[in-house]
């Protein structure tokens, strides 16, 4: 994937970026002054720095340039324009994917097939996800009802770290969106983790959201 080697660069480019808001204006927008993107990916899953001991090495990733741009172009392309918006997608696939390390589903093994993606996508979804795509078309087709080989196709770094913004962009309501953006932890509890997802909370995972907010410069 092309990146950007300057940071203001590439949030002027896209439109979105990691920021940390302007203190004296509480909107929850973005602002165009950021910390280091990198850092701040750092900041929220902790593991991500190396990929030594990782159990399924071609599936993990450090935190980078190249992944903050995926990141970014995924919020651009699905209008992911909020620190608060970003905070809970970005904890939410630190937490499914180990901190960046599996990008399929494993567990308990051999694991679920065709679930995936940075975001751990159950198969129905990823099957919409890879459909929604038009230039994937003509692989959806030809991969039919297999959904590993449709998870397949939504693996490179360009559709992987979108889903999650393609997933809050089509699947949660304009209620749940409220919720994140203005209900702090309950909202962001029940509108999104058990509204939306469809999962339930847990201390760890709540622990992800807390850095992201702090990362990027939320109130927790």
């Amino acid at each position: 994937m092309h990146f950007i080697g300057s940071v203001s660069v590439l949030m002027m480019a896209a439109g979105t970026a990691f920021a940390i808001p302007h203190p004296s204006i509480n909107t929850n927008k973005l602002s165009t002054r950021a910390s280091d993107p990198v850092q701040q990916l750092i900041a929220i899953a902790p593991g991500s720095t190396t990929c030594d001991g990782a159990s399924f090495p071609d599936e993990c990733a450090v935190s980078s340039t190249e992944v903050v741009n995926a990141l970014v172009s995924g919020f651009a392309k699905y209008n992911i324009n909020t620190a608060a918006e970003q905070a809970a997608l970005l904890s939410w696939m630190a937490f499914e994917s180990g901190d960046f390390k599996f990008n399929r589903n494993h567990f308990p093994a051999p694991g679920r097939p065709g679930q995936g993606t940075r975001a751990m996508l159950m198969p129905n979804f990823v099957q919409e996800y890879a459909a929604s795509i038009p230039e994937l078309s003509a692989q959806v087709a030809a991969a039919g009802s297999d959904p590993a080989k449709v998870l397949d196709l939504v693996l490179s770094d360009q559709y992987a770290w979108a889903a999650a913004s393609w997933y809050y962009s089509t699947k949660c309501s304009a209620a749940q969106k409220a919720q994140v953006l203005n209900g702090g932890l309950q909202g962001w509890q029940d509108g999104f983790i058990t509204g939306c997802v469809q999962t339930t909370n847990t201390p760890e995972r709540q622990a992800y959201w807390s850095r992201a907010r702090q990362a990027l410069g939320v109130p927790v």
